[in-house]
């Protein structure tokens, strides 16, 4: 059986995901919702501002981390972030399967900083690849694909602290990769890409900046007032060839069991995806 989907993403949407590496999916989110998960974020930061000793902060952009060093955050109030339907579907359309499992979790809070004008990147450019370092290449195919980016939930105006990718980048790293033995490994695992050309993701409130996992992209410096707030995801498919769609579920408490959806208990590893949904998507 073949699961039918509606549909998030347009024709010209998916090819300009394709094309580009990146695509703004917008309003996922109502202006509401992106307000109680923004509340729900920035009441994270402790009230006289002293960050707890793993949180990380460099120029500008907070991002909170637990003891035993993982950044997901999947509170009961942003958890229903992880399984918004439109954003799944968008997801399926791109990966071709309905069969996908959600991860990352991860926030960042972006405050005004003074950088000098000339540096538009807080960050080395690099990829989220999630293959294993003993991985010597990219397969190239559409089951190792993972599509992320984040969510915004704050309006995200030039310079206002918006994701930086570089148009066609994903595929300048795959041919890159392709031309030599272990090109996976080039750049330190891609992870200190030489400069190239980027742009600014900008947005409102309740978008979502989806890209492909091979493209360049770096955190920028936030020159506005309004301080930027982002909860970053990742989808991949059950079927991953590194294993990243087969990963143990976390373990939830009941607060938060009680706010992961059907479709959430599926994506987050608690629940099986149906044997006759099939495995494609229409």
């Amino acid at each position: 059986m073949t699961m039918t989907l509606g549909e998030t993403l347009t024709r010209d949407e998916i090819g300009q995901f394709w094309e580009l590496g990146y695509v703004v999916v917008r309003g996922i989110l109502s202006v509401e919702e992106a307000g109680r998960a923004r509340r729900a974020i920035l009441a994270l930061l402790p009230e006289d501002l002293s960050l707890p000793p793993q949180w990380r902060s460099w120029m500008g952009r907070i991002k909170p981390y637990d003891a035993s060093g993982s950044d997901t955050v999947d509170t009961p109030e942003l958890l229903p972030l992880f399984a918004n339907e439109r954003l799944y579907i968008a997801a399926a359309q791109l990966l071709g399967s309905p069969r996908l499992r959600v991860f990352d979790g991860s926030v960042g809070i972006t405050l005004r900083n003074e950088a000098p004008s000339d540096t538009p990147r807080s960050q080395t450019l690099h990829i989220d690849a999630s293959v294993p370092d003993d991985v010597d290449d990219f397969l190239g195919t559409l089951e190792e694909v993972q599509v992320g980016g984040c969510y915004y939930l704050t309006d995200v105006e030039p310079g206002g602290g918006g994701l930086h990718v570089v148009p066609g980048g994903h595929r300048i790293v795959a041919e890159e990769a392709a031309k030599v033995s272990g090109g996976r490994h080039l750049f330190a695992n891609w992870k200190r890409i030489p400069p190239m050309r980027s742009i600014e993701v900008v947005g409102r409130a309740g978008d979502f900046a989806l890209v492909h996992h091979l493209m360049p992209h770096a955190a920028s410096h936030n020159r506005q007032s309004t301080t930027r707030v982002a909860q970053f995801l990742r989808f991949v498919r059950t079927d991953h060839p590194h294993g990243a769609g087969a990963l143990p579920p976390r373990a939830y408490d009941a607060a938060q069991r009680a706010a992961i959806s059907p479709l959430g208990r599926r994506l987050l590893g608690l629940d099986p995806w149906p044997n006759d949904m099939g495995s494609t998507v229409r």
